[in-house]
């Protein structure tokens, strides 16, 4: 019989909760989209659109969908995204998928996607790169 003073087992650090779980971490990056689609204050029609459409190209349950439908409307903050981002490439997926999500055409646009760059960790010149592919 344990000892009523023995130490619980350690939960592992939120770094290998998102990018071990393929769950969590499918969950972080449709967040990255949402957030990045209310990045100037607003989801528009065509953003909302698209992030419906890759979703429905991910081949989500009905669960997965009620999931998204109900995240569609409470974005993010960056510093919830990022948290426990460690992973460069994880990193790198992550700030793709928010270039691709919107058209930097407005100074809260290029705002949101600066700070998150900078959370991420992702340099001037990388997060330059891939908003040119984008």
């Amino acid at each position: 019989m344990p000892s009523s003073n023995a130490v619980p087992p350690q939960s592992p650090p939120a770094t290998a909760a998102v990018q071990g779980n393929t769950e969590e971490l499918a969950i972080r990056l449709i967040q990255v989209m949402i957030a990045a689609a209310h990045a100037d204050g607003t989801l528009d029609a065509t953003e909302e659109q698209a992030i419906l459409e890759r979703a429905g190209k991910a081949g989500l349950s009905q669960e997965e969908r009620m999931f998204l439908l109900d995240e569609l409307h409470k974005p993010k903050s960056v510093s919830d995204l990022t948290a426990g981002i460690t992973d460069p490439s994880v990193a790198k997926t992550m700030y793709i998928l928010a270039a691709n999500t919107i058209a930097i055409d407005t100074e809260a646009e290029r705002g949101w996607l600066d700070q998150l760059a900078a959370a991420l960790g992702i340099s001037k010149a990388v997060q330059s790169f891939i908003e040119e592919q984008s």
